[in-house]
């Protein structure tokens, strides 16, 4: 190769010359920047927590001394609230003391709150009346309601503690020293509840059942709305928040029946199909759009090829409230 050719190879543009230079010109600096950089920030400021850590130190020593005392342990758990244990009884509110109250799991202030409101002549007509008493909380009303048994016509007693002869309108609750059984035999004992048709039931009868107040029933009538009925006395437990304690209590007093109201697949809107409990938003998409496709729904096995989905245990139990018309 001659010479001319070789430098006609190797030879640079203006503007190429100038491009290298500028892209050494970065490589320079990137090079040498992480050197200068440091130089560039102010210097971090450095603490001294040198008497930070003696004072927390003798901090701990101090409070180490004081646990070692004799008859320190015992006083701080004096101090220290108690967990009660909760224990469920038949009561007259009207009668109850702040020791009976704060067994049914109620609060000190809502118990006192109850003391305060019934010394100044409040009494409580119904059980209802329980949730006018500020504090009262609704769960504990949920789980109390089914004890609670308003007794307006309590026999007086002769009070032997104060003068002779005085009589106050009481009940076997207020002595303290007596059995169980005394301090609650005044009290009748609970007709049980009648059968109800999961259903026809409405709110008033649901209450009927132990434990089930009005927020509990409407939940359930609600519930029962949107799927269009109970197929089976088990869907009932499956109401936001209801406790399966109580909804074993309740459940051989319930009885099944058909649903009352079905979904027909064939002309349900795209809204109808998702306000279904149990059909998602996707799976509704799902329904109306092979439905769109392809024509009417012809068998339920053509409805389960569709629903692409849905899961076995889906189709199970959306089956009592399916329909082909």
């Amino acid at each position: 190769m001659s010479s001319y050719h070789l430098q006609e190879y190797f030879y640079y543009t203006r503007l190429e010359r100038n491009a290298a230079m500028t892209l050494l010109v970065l490589c320079i600096t990137f090079f040498i920047l992480p050197v200068f950089y440091p130089l560039l920030l102010p210097p971090k400021p450095t603490y001294d927590f040198t008497e930070i850590k003696a004072a927390a130190v003798a901090l701990s020593a101090r409070e180490m001394a004081v646990d070692d005392k004799p008859g320190f342990e015992y006083q701080r758990r004096e101090t220290q609230p108690q967990a009660r244990a909760i224990e469920l009884f038949h009561f007259d509110p009207n009668v109850l003391e702040k020791e009976d109250w704060l067994r049914l799991g109620l609060a000190p202030r809502t118990a006192q709150t109850i003391l305060n409101y019934r010394s100044k002549g409040g009494k409580f007509f119904k059980k209802e009346d329980l949730l006018k008493v500020y504090g009262f909380r609704e769960e504990d009303y949920e789980r109390l309601e089914g004890y609670v048994q308003i007794n307006m016509d309590k026999p007086a007693y002769t009070d032997r503690s104060g003068d002779e002869g005085q009589t106050v309108a009481s009940n076997p609750m207020e002595h303290k020293n007596g059995t169980e059984h005394e301090r609650y035999s005044h009290v009748p004992k609970e007709a049980p509840p009648a059968f109800i048709d999961i259903n026809s039931a409405t709110p008033a009868e649901w209450q009927q059942l132990r434990g089930i107040g009005p927020a509990f029933s409407k939940r359930i009538v609600n519930f029962r709305e949107k799927l269009g009925g109970f197929a089976t006395v088990e869907q009932v437990g499956e109401t936001y928040g209801f406790p399966d304690s109580t909804f074993q209590k309740i459940l051989p007093f319930l009885q099944p029946s058909p649903v009352f109201r079905k979904i027909n697949l064939n002309t349900a809107t795209l809204d109808e199909l998702k306000n279904h409990p149990y059909i998602s938003a996707l799976q509704a998409t799902i329904l109306f759009n092979y439905r769109q496709q392809h024509g009417a729904f012809q068998s339920l096995d053509a409805v389960k090829k569709a629903g692409v989905g849905f899961k076995e245990s889906d189709w199970k139990r959306l089956e009592p409230y399916l329909a082909l018309e």
